[in-house]
């Protein structure tokens, strides 16, 4: 597997190149890829809050490479922005750094877990990959508590013994 730490230039006049460097990069490894880092760019309108509204054009160039590269941006768990700035009055908060999977890669770590953390000492956050999750992220509905747990005496017991619970009164009149 190869794996490339990625900080996209900032100015748009150097952009280009470095995608195109990223590019090259695909053409050349052979193995299974995984990128990570600050791409400095956004690849949906969902990926900016405040500021000045995101242009269609500014999500072309992350787009592209990952059609290019057969790449996927790996759902994230949790906070979804990675970087925010006070300017002009607003707080404005983006999603510029990520996980992309080369689809090669992703067949290796299928349950791969994402998470995004806080903002702490800068402007981002930390992007934590963990690639053999020990509880891979739940699909489906939630636990829900049942109120008829309560009318077993299984429970009650269950429940005082444990210090969980203090029952003033009983949870279940049958």
């Amino acid at each position: 597997m190869s794996f490339s730490a990625v900080y996209t230039p900032a100015q748009t006049q150097d952009k280009n190149a470095f995608c195109d460097y990223l590019k090259h990069l695909h053409d050349v490894i052979d193995l299974p890829w995984c990128l990570m880092g600050d791409f400095n760019e956004m690849l949906l309108s969902s990926n900016k809050i405040g500021g000045s509204p995101l242009k269609v054009s500014k999500t072309q160039r992350l787009s592209d490479f990952l059609a290019y590269s057969k790449g996927v941006d790996a759902n994230v768990h949790g906070l979804i922005f990675t970087w925010k700035k006070f300017l002009r009055g607003q707080l404005i908060y983006e999603k510029l750094d990520r996980v992309i999977f080369r689809e090669d890669c992703l067949q290796l770590f299928s349950n791969y877990l994402v998470t995004n953390g806080p903002f702490t000492c800068s402007d981002h956050s930390y992007v934590l990959l963990n690639t053999a999750p020990v509880h891979p992220p739940r699909k489906g509905t939630m636990f829900k508590h049942q109120h008829s747990w309560a009318c077993y005496k299984d429970t009650i017991t269950w429940l005082r013994k444990t210090g969980n619970l203090t029952l003033p009164v009983p949870l279940c009149t049958t």
